[in-house]
């Protein structure tokens, strides 16, 4: 299932490059992606910050730069090829600014488990200077979906 998992991030996050993203909110977070390496449990790219996401004053808003970190983080995860998993716990650390039209590097690696959850580090940093902009610890719980069936319906009841 790992090489599966991978060739799926991959696949995933090429479909982002073009725009393809499964929602609204995340074509928006990560238009301009572009895909550098996905391995397991380590996924790298580069995002233009565009005025779409950047605030009043021209720099990258910060709560895009969490949602951006929730989804690479999520990436990483899912590369380890041990199914899909829900966000727990997202810690994020501002250290810097970057501004419309700044390219900047994210990069999100499992770092490790606790039972059965696992963490992601993710850093993102400018491009052009490799200053640290935003750090992250991602924690996520597998996603179990269970269907519960009861044998009868509550319905006929209403």
């Amino acid at each position: 299932m790992e090489d599966s998992a991978i060739l799926n991030t991959t696949t995933y996050l090429e479909a982002l490059t073009q725009g393809n993203g499964l929602s609204e909110i995340e074509n928006l977070i990560l238009h301009g992606l572009e895909l550098i390496h996905v391995g397991k449990g380590i996924v790298r790219c580069k995002l233009l910050v565009t005025d779409r996401v950047a605030g009043e004053d021209g720099t990258w808003h910060a709560g895009v730069i969490t949602a951006v970190m929730d989804a690479i983080g999520a990436c990483s995860v899912y590369s380890t090829g041990e199914g899909l998993h829900s966000s727990v716990d997202l810690n994020a650390s501002f250290y810097s600014m970057a501004k419309i039209h700044e390219k900047v590097e994210v990069e999100a690696r499992v770092k490790g488990t606790n039972g059965r959850l696992k963490s992601s580090v993710i850093e993102i940093r400018r491009e052009r200077d490799g200053e640290l902009i935003a750090t992250g610890r991602l924690w996520m719980a597998p996603l179990v979906l269970k269907a519960k069936h009861t044998g009868s319906s509550n319905l006929s009841k209403l």
